[in-house]
């Protein structure tokens, strides 16, 4: 299985796209190439609560103390943005998660006026949701 592409390949990526219709294109296409969550895993647990869509966060801890996050929606966009948090969050440390400044996740992405209010409030409930997850790790 192929590498998911850093948060930073992905800013840079966005950054070279036209237009508001491509980005929102690649957007949709990042979600699409997702993992598929299994099923016993869109759960009433792993749900993100505050989203308009339904949104599922798996957190796995790796024996050198990384957080590994896999998630997924039922929403076509709202996958894409799930991707872009992943490869922004997963495959760090508790501390690194929690030193990120969560208000920078989108800088780059040329996709502001692109995400409808209910969708940022649903991204900060995700970010919040990983926050818990690093914070909960760390006792």
């Amino acid at each position: 299985m192929m590498a998911s592409p850093s948060h930073e390949t992905l800013a840079e990526h966005f950054s070279l796209l036209p237009d508001a219709d491509e980005r929102l294109r690649f957007l949709i296409q990042l979600g699409r190439n997702l993992p598929p969550l299994d099923p016993s895993e869109q759960i009433e647990e792993n749900l993100v609560r505050g989203c308009m869509s339904s949104v599922w966060l798996v957190c796995e801890r790796g024996t050198d103390g990384t957080l590994t996050f896999r998630g997924g929606s039922d929403a076509q966009i709202v996958a894409g943005l799930v991707a872009i948090v992943l490869a922004r969050y997963s495959g760090r440390t508790p501390e690194a998660i929690l030193s990120l400044d969560p208000a920078s996740l989108l800088a780059g992405f040329g996709l502001e006026s692109e995400i409808s209010p209910g969708r940022r409030n649903g991204l900060s409930s995700m970010i919040a949701r990983i926050r818990q997850f690093a914070a909960e790790a760390l006792g």
